[in-house]
């Protein structure tokens, strides 16, 4: 059988292709209307003198590092309509005074994509925080938001802060109450899938967090619960965190406690902040108690440039090793971009 097509149809179809690719330009433009990615990072370091291992020794030297991890990060939305928007985060860490890279792994800090609803939450997919680390002991609640030489890090525990393979719902607020749950598969060498919660409440000057959240080894796993809270006074923001993991070790007997509490005081151009930590072993983690104490004051160039004084004092003790850093200091550059 013989198809016969007339000239002028023959004509319509060769046609349609050369328009289509002349309107592919605007077509890429309308889409890309409603997208946007934005690279991001920081570099900060600090000059002073650090503790060197406060488990082993009291020494202490005169350094060059960084203040805090710095990082390039991509990220990126596109409005899909009626609410709903795709996005993806890559954030890999480095250490600028050395410009190595911070572990193995090339998006230490995160690499997930989602979709998120304007009435409906959000959900991701890939590498992220954990419940604990994403909303319930993060830097929101510690003076320093877990920054510089004075900051308190390790604030819940012996969690887990960021997990491989993850799929993490967040509510919208309602009212000021969201919550997250999240869970990731034992797709690696771990022993136990994760799973965790967070419920955070907001109202005004106050904010209050409750998380609780499973981690997993190859031979272990046990649980973290942490309590955090902050309030704005205006001319003191106070903060605090209470973190607890248990079930430590293959005969689940061991705890570990951590209380970290802070105040931020506006004075001039920038912030007087003070953050104190008291963490806790029970005998059967081997009877660790740690105190350190840091101060400091972060002097606001810019909205993305600070210089950050800090002082620390910092104390060990485990059986019969009780050492003492009575004071480490740093100035700290930092630039965020």
């Amino acid at each position: 059988m013989t198809l016969f097509v007339r000239p002028t149809a023959r004509l319509t179809l060769l046609a349609l292709p050369l328009a289509l690719t002349a309107a592919l330009p605007a077509l890429a433009q309308s889409a890309s209307s409603g997208s946007n990615v934005t690279v991001y990072g920081r570099v900060d370091l600090g000059a002073g003198r650090y503790a060197q291992d406060i488990k082993s020794s009291e020494d202490t030297k005169a350094m060059v590092q960084d203040s805090s991890t710095a990082r390039l990060g991509f990220r990126g939305t596109e409005d899909l309509g009626g609410g709903l928007s795709a996005f993806f985060n890559l954030e890999h860490r480095f250490k600028a005074d050395t410009g190595n890279q911070d572990g193995s792994l090339m998006w230490k800090d995160k690499a997930f994509v989602g979709l998120a609803h304007t009435q409906y939450g959000q959900l991701t997919l890939g590498r992220q925080s954990s419940p604990l680390d994403m909303r319930g002991v993060n830097g929101r609640f510690e003076a320093f938001g877990g920054d510089s030489l004075a900051s308190n890090g390790s604030r819940g525990a012996k969690f887990a802060a960021k997990w491989d393979n993850a799929a993490y719902y967040q509510s919208p607020s309602f009212k000021g109450l969201a919550f997250g749950v999240a869970y990731a598969a034992k797709e690696s060498a771990l022993s136990k899938n994760l799973s965790g919660v967070q419920m955070d409440y907001a109202s005004g000057p106050l904010v209050l967090s409750i998380g609780q959240q499973t981690d997993a080894s190859a031979t272990d796993d046990w649980k973290s619960l942490a309590l955090a809270g902050s309030y704005d006074f205006r001319v003191v923001k106070v903060m605090a965190i209470w973190a607890k993991s248990t079930d430590l070790g293959t005969n689940d007997q061991g705890e570990q406690k951590v209380l970290t509490v802070g105040m931020q005081i506006p004075a001039g151009p920038g912030q007087i902040r003070a953050s104190y930590q008291n963490r806790e072993d029970n005998a059967a983690q081997g009877g660790a108690e740690e105190k350190r104490l840091g101060v400091g004051y972060q002097y606001t160039l810019s909205k993305r440039s600070s210089i950050n004084l800090s002082l620390a004092r910092h104390q060990y003790q485990k059986g019969s090793v009780n050492n003492t850093v009575p004071l480490q200091y740093e100035v700290a550059l930092r630039h965020n971009f």
